[in-house]
């Protein structure tokens, strides 16, 4: 889903049964390969929103592991639902707490403006939304002159994807990552928005949208951010109260992200699938969970450090 999904704006999703799990290990880090027995365990994490004593609360709880090779952080084992459709196949008023279904003015507008920069845009140039969310993000990029297709797993969200964009079923489809195919080399850009973090092969789903990618095309993904300032100081925070749990990833709650990538998670992985990083950036985006008066001090930390909430990069397939 393109939508950005955090832990300040998506809710909890109220169930009637709890969702059952497979808990696969991981062998080896996703992104670049370096074995999983050299990780470095971070803590666990709950089923649930923790708070500040997750020793009070019961629940489930997965080991959460970061790659000293690089950052990237991760779940292990990853737990996997029975079907997709336990996490997304929610009404979107219901996975965040608030939603617009109207672009925002200057919605995706930074994006568009760097994309165009690097791959030389002409109307008509083909892009593909992977993870089409509400449909806002694919809107904004036809109205820029992209000739744009999409698709989405979730059902609730495609239906509203549809309603803005209109029915076109040659261009914009309901299906995952796993399961949907294109023509090789035909799209000059694709965008995967709020969405490796939710995938259980975000290596493996970068790579196939790289056969979907023209030679010299870019691939665009907002993330994130394994290096977070807030992230490091909460778990200070958890580890001086004398308690092993971490703030990093939710996979097992809203927003259910199983990963988090530093730049050098896709500097790395670029090295093994044919890509190089032709641009990033890192948003500070909101503060949580800290006290107001620090804020002014640590957002002028994390913007000098790149160790904001999100990271957007520009991967650019090899043109050989």
């Amino acid at each position: 889903m393109s939508e950005i999904a955090n832990a300040e704006t998506a809710g909890v999703v109220a169930r009637s049964e709890p969702i059952r799990y497979r808990f696969w290990p991981a062998e080896a880090c996703n992104m670049c390969g370096a074995p999983v027995s050299a990780a470095k365990v971070l803590g666990l994490r709950l089923n649930q929103t923790q708070g500040r004593r997750p020793r009070s609360k019961t629940g489930v709880a997965v080991t959460v592991c970061r790659c000293m090779t690089c950052d990237l952080v991760f779940a292990n084992p990853q737990p996997i639902p029975d079907s997709i459709g336990d996490h997304y196949a929610v009404p979107p008023e219901t996975y965040w707490n608030s939603v617009s279904y109207e672009p925002a003015p200057g919605y995706y507008a930074r994006q568009i403006a760097a994309t165009k920069e690097l791959i030389g845009f002409q109307p008509g140039m083909t892009a593909l939304d992977v993870g089409l969310g509400l449909g806002k993000a694919a809107r904004v990029m036809r109205d820029a002159g992209f000739d744009v297709s999409g698709f989405e797993p979730s059902e609730p969200f495609f239906e509203k994807a549809e309603a803005i964009l209109g029915r076109d079923p040659e261009r914009f489809k309901l299906g995952s990552i796993e399961d949907v195919e294109f023509v090789a080399d035909s799209f000059d850009f694709i965008t995967f928005g709020a969405v490796l973090e939710h995938l259980y092969d975000p290596a493996g789903s970068i790579s196939k949208a790289l056969r979907w990618l023209k030679p010299g095309g870019v691939i665009h993904a907002e993330v994130p951010n394994s290096r977070h300032l807030v992230s490091r100081i909460l778990n200070l925070f958890y580890s001086a109260s004398g308690t092993g749990y971490v703030t990093n990833t939710s996979p097992m709650h809203t927003p259910f992200h199983l990963y988090e990538f530093s730049i050098d998670s896709f500097r790395k992985h670029g090295e093994r699938a044919g890509y190089e990083i032709a641009r990033h950036w890192v948003d500070v985006a909101s503060i949580y969970n800290l006290p107001s008066v620090t804020h002014g001090v640590l957002r002028k930390i994390m913007e000098r450090s790149e160790t904001g909430l999100q990271l957007t990069v520009f991967l650019r397939k090899s043109a050989a």
